[in-house]
Order: C-alpha cells, then structure tokens, then sequence
C-alpha cells in the first residue's frame, strides 16, 4: 500500500512538475493555455444563478471588511494612540497592520491554492471578528498594536482570497470589470472618515463593533453559498500529501525576514536612533534571512512558494512588481498624512475633518473602480489606461505641494486627481498580477502582489514619517517653543506632549487637560503657532511622490504583452 501511495504521488508530482515546466517554458501563442487563439473552442462560463450572484456578493463583503478597517483607522490612528496615551507609537498604530499583511500574505496565497479558496477566506473573517473584540476592548498601546496585527492577518487573507476567488470565476478578459464590481460593495463605507471622524466626538471603538458585525454577516453568506469545485492543484492527493506540498521552511523563512526587516525600518528614527543595535541588528537579520529565503526557494524546495511560473510573461511581471511597490509608497503622503494636515494646518473641527478627509474613500474607489472597468472594456490598451492612471496620481499627489496652506478650497483638485490616480493603479495592479498568472497558482500570484504592495506602504510610513519628523522638530523651534511658553509650558516634555495634541485633533476638544489653556486667546495663539509649524512640513512629502510616480508611468510602458491573456478563459467552473 505504501508504495502503490508513493507512486500515486509521485505520478502526481511528475505531472505537476511537466505542468510547471509547460509554464516556465518560452512563451507562445499556441503552447500557452492562458492565451488563446481566436477560433478556438469556445470556453464554458458560470451562469449567472442566484447562488453565482451571492457568492459574489459575500466575497464583494469580504472584500470591504478587508479594506475599510485600514480606512477607519487611518482616519483615526491619532485620535487612537492619544486615547491610549501612547502618542510615541502612534505610527505602529498603522505599520503593524500593514506588517502583518505582508507577512501573512505569501503563506496564505500557497494555503489558498493548495486547500481552496473558501475554508481560507473564513478564516480570514473569523480574524477579524476577533481583532475587532480586541482592537474593541484595548486599553493599552500593546492590546492596540495585538489587534492590528491580527487584524492585518485578516486583512491579508481576504484582499488575497477574494480578489483571487473573484476573478477565477469570470473570463479573463472581464476580470478587470469583476473587481470594479465588488469594489462598489466598498461605496456605502467610502464615507468612512466621515463615521470614524463622528464616533471619534463619542468613542472611536465603536468601529470595532461595525466591522466586527459586517464580518460575520459576510461569513454567513459564503458559509452557506461559496462552494468552489476542489483544486486541481491537490487532484487526487490525500490530506498528508497535501501538506506535504507546503512549504514550511519557506514560509517561516519569508515570516521572519519580512516581520525583522520592516520591524527594523519603523524603528529608525522614532524609537532608537538610525545607528542603534536595535535598527541595525534587526534590519541585517530580516535582509539575511530574505536572502536566505530566495536561496532556499530557488534550490532547497520542489514546491516553492513563489515557482518561477509565475513570471511565465516576464516583462509585464517585472513592470506590475515596480507598478504595485511605487503605488503602494504613493499610498502613504495623501492618505496617511492629510488626516494630520487636515488638524494641524486648517484648523478642523471633527465634523469638518470627517467632511475633508471623504475624498479618500470615494476617489481611492471611484478609481478603482473606473481604472478596473476600463481594462474590461478596453482590454488591448491596458498599458494605456495604467499610464494614464499613473500620471493622474503623479500630478495630483505633485501639485498638493502647492496648495495654499490659508485656502482649503485650494486643495480639493489637486488632491481628488491625486486619489482617483492612487485608486486607479493599487488595485488594479492585482488585477493584472492575476490576468497574467497561471489558473493553479492564481492565489500565490495575487499574494505576491499584496506582499509587494503591502511592503511599499510600509517603507512609505517609516521613510515619510521620518521626513515629517525632521521637518517638525526643526520648525518647532523657529515656530512653536515661544508662544508655548509664553501660554505657561515651561518643559520639554509638555511642550512636546501639546504639539502631539494637535495632530490628534481639534484643540478644543483636548485643551482641558492642559491646564496653562485657561482662556480661549491662549488656545488661539497656541493653534496659530501650530499652523505656522506644520505648514512647512507637508509639501516636501508631495514632491517626494513625484519620483515614485514617475517610475510608475515608466514601468507601465512595459505591459504591452499582457494583450495575448485578456481572453474568455474562465479558471474555475462552480
């Protein structure tokens, strides 16, 4: 019995393995089965049943679990840390999800492919419950931070799973229109930083509770309608051959050096100084342990996380790796830090900053969306739409450097053409990484384009947050330190600790905890001097995004082969 098993597999691993060699092979037209010659057999498609419309529609609210918690709290992460008087984590606030979700991300994308789709994004659903019990319940920056990392565990699994889940059941060539769909599932929480901003007035840890509620109900919905055929990737494999195929070593491999590496570059510059053995140690072992894990992938497994055929066309994957980094660090200047702008340099009240910061959900998906269904639509210009896309993000995020710092109204073109342009290319780089990846290692292919995605954002807090740090410490003393002691702050310490005040939020709301705030001129003076502080904070971080942009638009040009794979062959009948 245990050799009949042995050979079982091994004829197995021998088909897979000419599988993949098929896939790693010259690419052409006619060897290729993603590409399709026109005349060919026409390809069967799921109809469209009331069971195809609700699994849609529960990956749709899978799908906005995953991106509306990082939108609440990206509205929200000052108010937060300040709460839990933690104002010197503030920004692990945000980089521990977005850690979390670079780290998880490859291994689930092997898990996805190997055991399916629907047993994974459950229990993705099933962590966000329970992040959103503990993010719900934090009364200390270390339960806060616990939470957003199992948060992002949850997150990771649900941008990979039903990003991957969705597209493999629609032709290819309409996969671009397909997540423009269930990115519309995101519109009645796009006006999330107008909520956040409003239960920030009463408690913010009544996000906790929306999400943790729209989760479960999104559970319940593809418990009982998403039931995907098994994988092919696992075809006549038992259980213990199956886990076999994992690559464990990899996985730990991959965990550690991306978790070290990231973990180190937060560090720099805001708990130890760049130099320390807590940045430099951290940093060179996560760098080793990457390397490590390159070497371990090319020559110390038969089943690496990432084969080689994911490049099967190699110029568009190279491009849509740049494509998805750059985006993923043009994420960062507008989002993240027009939430600190918006206090800090126009004076918002919570009312008027949940109204001021609505352009980042509804442009951010607007793009999405629009960028999405044009590659549908016009599917043999794809490179031309990401283009266009690209300079739209690399102007607007451009021109806020700009903006009058007096005028709101300044703003708003600039900064609605910088959001639409960074919604056009995020996520439709997902959408391109899963058009061009072989049907079996779909999930690992759309993995690969989070973990990439979710390393660009993580590189642009710590590298923004470090310039906006500079840049606040140097101003302070030219603009701030006089008016605070003259309103009474006679340390370091308190003048620091009100300065941090004003990025949390209104002045007003927190000015009783300072007793030196004893009239309203006071107060004044004290919000005058911060406008004059962080106005010259802000542009610096917008002309900086120019770079990124531009080498989006350049690797954009670099998508062209693409064309040949936007076919109606659907991956996965229902």
């Amino acid at each position: 019995m245990a050799t009949s098993m042995e050979k079982s597999e091994a004829a197995h691993v021998e088909d897979t393995g000419s599988a993949h060699a098929r896939s790693n092979s010259p690419i052409e037209e006619k060897s290729d089965p993603g590409a399709l010659e026109a005349g060919q057999p026409f390809e069967p498609q799921n109809k469209i049943t009331f069971g195809f419309f609700m699994t849609m529609f529960g990956l749709s609210m899978a799908f906005v679990a995953a991106e509306v918690v990082p939108l609440f709290l990206i509205t929200l992460f000052t108010v937060i840390s300040y709460d839990l008087n933690a104002s010197a984590y503030v920004i692990w606030v945000i980089v521990s999800q977005f850690i979390a979700i670079g780290a998880v991300a490859p291994f689930v994308g092997t898990l996805a492919d190997l055991l399916g789709r629907r047993v994974v994004v459950l229990a993705g659903l099933v962590c966000t419950v329970i992040s959103m019990i503990v993010i719900g319940t934090a009364h200390s920056i270390a339960q806060m931070i616990a939470g957003q990392v199992m948060s992002g565990v949850g997150i990771g699994i649900q941008l990979l799973t039903t990003v991957a889940a969705a597209t493999e059941l629609v032709p290819t060539s309409k996969r671009g229109s397909t997540i423009g769909y269930i990115v519309c599932g995101f519109t009645p929480f796009a006006a999330a930083s107008l909520y956040g901003q409003y239960l920030a007035a009463h408690s913010w840890r009544w996000v906790a509770v929306l999400v943790g509620i729209w989760s479960i109900i999104a559970f319940i919905v593809l418990a009982i309608w998403y039931h995907p055929p098994p994988r092919v990737n696992t075809e006549g494999l038992t259980t213990w051959q199956t886990v076999r195929r994992i690559d464990f070593v990899g996985s730990f491999l991959s965990l550690a050096g991306v978790i070290l590496f990231l973990t180190g570059l937060n560090w720099g510059g805001q708990s130890y100084p760049w130099k320390s053995g807590h940045v430099i140690g951290t940093m060179v072992a996560g760098g080793l342990t990457i390397v490590v894990f390159f070497i371990w992938e090319k020559f110390g497994t038969k089943n690496p996380m990432f084969p080689m055929a994911l490049a099967r066309a190699p110029k568009p994957f190279i491009a849509v790796c740049i494509l998805a980094l750059t985006s993923g660090i043009n994420y960062v200047p507008l989002v993240v830090f027009w939430v600190i702008q918006v206090y800090t340099v126009y004076y918002a009240s919570f009312t008027q900053a949940g109204i001021w910061l609505l352009p980042i959900g509804f442009c951010i998906a607007g793009g999405a969306v629009l960028s999405a269904v044009l590659m549908s639509v016009f599917k043999n210009k794809v490179p031309v739409i990401l283009i266009i896309f690209c300079i739209i993000q690399t102007a607007g995020l451009g021109s806020m450097a700009a903006v009058d710092p007096e005028n709101i109204n300044t703003v708003w073109a600039p900064m609605v053409f910088g959001l639409i342009g960074v919604g056009g290319v995020l996520l439709p780089s997902q959408v391109v990484f899963s058009i061009i990846t072989p049907d079996e290692l779909l999930g690992t292919g759309v993995a690969l384009s989070i973990v990439i995605r979710m390393i660009g954002q993580v590189v642009g807090v710590s590298m923004f947050y470090n310039i906006f740090l500079h840049h606040v410490n140097a101003n302070a003393l030219k603009y701030f330190a006089i008016p605070a002691i003259e309103a009474g702050f006679t340390s370091v310490e308190g003048i620091t600790e009100l300065a941090t005040t004003l990025t949390a939020g209104p002045l007003s709301y927190y000015a009783h905890m300072f007793p030196e705030l004893d009239s309203p001129e006071k107060i004044h003076s004290i919000m005058i001097a911060g406008h004059e502080t962080f106005k010259h904070c802000f542009p610096i971080l917008y002309l900086i995004s120019i770079a990124f942009g531009g080498t989006a638009i350049i690797s954009s040009f670099f998508l062209r082969d693409i064309n040949k794979y936007m076919n109606d062959h659907v991956a996965v009948l229902l």
